[in-house]
């Protein structure tokens, strides 16, 4: 579980961004988003001008005090992909109230929207960080608390642990950190693209972001099964459990063609080749 902390001062922009303003016109079963949980804002879906008003009472205890700097909290958190059976509406509910209790977002109003468009589960939560008396919610802006609370949550309900590596700026990096990196942020976009479906296109799609994929192979001809990958950015190179095990096994590389390009030196064992 990660948590990305934002903010900003639009309350109007980040209910329209959570709630897909674009999709409108779809119908319901196409909408990529569904709001979970609410409290002191108005939520008549549908109806004219209804985001404008949600915002509004959304706002409204900011207006009690003098101005702060980014009145709008707005906190994503996501699962791995490894945890999606257990997401259930409700199962998430409860992780985002508990974080939000952790984390001290209480007794404001605030609206908790999960979206569906990404393979791995997550939820937004929006609120005021100015509390209905008139408090600032100073804890959300607390990255290391933040952290602590994810860790937490994620050991006490036997999550996956989260990596964050998606959201770091690799350019700030250096050495084999920035291209690991680098590798899991083109590999996870590769992964995600559904029209790459085969071993081949895997390769060809991460070869045109830098990166090299050689496949490790056990057995022979139509018993030869993919074992593992080793990725290579650069001078250096990852075998494929050491970045992530998402990265591996995994449905969009198992389908391995007979005419793979590559070479065919022997690596860990007679009977285990990259391709």
């Amino acid at each position: 579980m990660i948590g990305k902390i934002s903010h900003g001062n639009s309350f109007g922009g980040c209910l329209d961004y959570l709630t897909r303003v674009k999709q409108d016109k779809l119908p319901l079963d196409k909408r990529v988003w569904s709001i979970l949980d609410s409290d002191g804002a108005r939520l008549e879906i549908g109806t004219e001008g209804w985001r404008k008003m949600a915002a509004s009472d959304i706002k409204r205890p900011t207006l009690t005090r003098n101005k702060i700097k980014n009145p709008c909290g707005h906190i994503s958190l996501g699962f791995s992909p490894e945890d999606a059976p257990r997401m259930t509406d409700e199962f998430m509910l409860e992780i985002a109230r508990e974080y939000m209790d952790k984390m001290g977002i209480a007794d404001t109003p605030f609206v908790i929207v999960r979206h569906t468009d990404k393979e791995h589960p997550h939820c937004h939560i929006m609120f005021s960080r100015v509390d209905y008396k008139g408090k600032i919610i100073k804890p959300v802006t607390n990255f290391n608390r933040n952290r602590a609370v994810c860790a937490d949550i994620t050991k006490r309900h036997h999550l996956t642990m989260g990596n964050d590596s998606l959201n770091l700026d690799a350019a700030k990096l250096r050495g084999s950190e920035r291209s690991r990196v680098e590798i899991i942020q083109a590999a996870t976009e590769v992964l995600n693209d559904k029209s790459i479906n085969e071993w081949k296109l895997f390769r060809n799609a991460l070869a045109q972001r830098g990166i090299d994929a050689y496949g490790i192979f056990e057995g022979e001809d139509d018993d030869k099964k993919l074992k593992s990958i080793i990725y290579k950015k650069g001078r250096h190179s990852f075998v494929a459990s050491k970045i992530g095990k998402r990265f591996t096994q995994t449905p969009t590389i198992q389908r391995v063609q007979k005419s793979q390009g590559g070479g065919n030196s022997a690596i860990h064992g007679n009977h285990s080749r990259p391709e």
